[in-house]
């Protein structure tokens, strides 16, 4: 149990929000919507209980993942899975219960403040850490404490609706186009660093492979996030300021999208690699989800403000791929989680 095994609420969370999110379009989603919503809790829950009584027998299983570079950013996955779960019960706990939907409200808040403050957190400690030159050499991994601002940015503005006055929302607003801002600054920087290794010094190694696909979560994620503050800030701006957002907001998704085609295709190119010599299971697999889920949010969301009949196939296929790469990785997890309990000589329960 640690921040290595996030990616797990991750990917779960953000499957859960698509299913409903798209239920409107295939009635079957809705109940897939809630079990996924249900697992994603179980997995936060598990991993959290569990990596608190491991640091209650042990500080050090703590104090070490905050020193050592190559351990810290995977506090970044923590981030994100607090703030996937939190989205995610928003979307889908009120289309079962109307009535709990102030509560659904009230969890995500508690969520979006706890994600989004370790967020930031990992966001500018890390950066330190790149400035020291204490890192070791660039990879993709290193996006992981830079993506969650981003994730702050889509998940704060869908609670902005949710707020009383204007001035809470204006300051919402204020806050996930920050994070926004944040987000987008590093993420340029730290992946432009990460692909000039990758691409001109030294390849992604095998293990490594699912890593690849890390830089597309502030791709698709951005895309979404803009799309969200525009609709979000549309009632605090005045008519021509609101639609000058959205057509920038559509704009930057138009373009982002497009940016990200020959980093997909890099990435397929790379995961194919990797299986094809094997590379061994590791919770980085997960990496293969919470990206790919960015992609279809962020494609769909642009296809509903735009219109655009492409966008929408991007997103279909998006979330078609996660629920694919999704249930590889429950399998593979499950398959390694048995081999684990066979070596420590406890029962076979299967």
């Amino acid at each position: 149990m640690g921040p290595a095994w996030f990616p797990v609420t991750m990917g779960t969370g953000i499957l859960a929000t698509l299913l409903e999110t798209n239920a409107a379009s295939a009635d079957a989603l809705h109940p897939a919507a809630v079990v996924v919503l249900v697992l994603a809790w179980v997995a936060l829950l598990g991993l959290s209980l569990g990596y608190g009584m491991r640091v209650a027998r042990d500080t050090r299983a703590l104090t070490s993942t905050l020193t050592d570079p190559a351990v810290l950013p995977l506090w970044g996955t923590v981030a994100m899975g607090l703030l996937a779960v939190g989205a995610a019960t928003l979307t889908v706990v009120p289309t079962v219960a109307a009535a709990a939907t102030s509560a659904a409200v009230v969890v995500d808040a508690v969520l979006w403040t706890l994600g989004t403050g370790l967020g930031l957190a990992t966001a500018f400690g890390f950066a330190v850490v790149l400035m020291r030159r204490h890192a070791g050499p660039p990879t993709p991994v290193w996006g992981l404490p830079i993506v969650p601002p981003m994730v702050s940015a889509t998940t704060g503005a869908s609670l902005v609706p949710h707020l009383g006055g204007t001035g809470a929302r204006f300051a919402l607003v204020l806050v996930a186009s920050a994070c926004f801002a944040v987000a987008a600054t590093f993420g340029v920087l730290v992946f432009g660093l990460a692909y000039h290794h990758h691409w001109r010094v030294t390849p992604l190694t095998v293990a490594a492979a699912a890593s690849s696909w890390i830089p597309l979560g502030i791709v698709g994620q951005s895309t979404a996030a803009a799309q969200a503050i525009a609709s979000q800030a549309e009632s605090l701006l005045t008519p021509a300021a609101a639609a000058a957002a959205h057509t920038a907001a559509d704009a930057y998704g138009s373009a982002a999208l497009v940016v990200g085609v020959p980093l997909v295709a890099y990435a397929v190119v790379v995961t194919a690699r990797g299986f094809r010599h094997r590379m061994p299971f590791a919770p980085g697999w997960w990496a293969l989800t919470f990206p790919i889920g960015t992609i279809a949010l962020g494609s769909h969301l642009l296809g509903a403000a735009t219109g655009s009949a492409l966008a929408t196939l991007v997103g279909w296929t998006a979330l078609a791929t996660l629920a694919g790469t999704w249930a590889l990785c429950v399998s593979a997890t499950l398959l390694a989680t048995v081999r684990i309990l066979q070596a420590r000589g406890l029962p076979d329960r299967r």
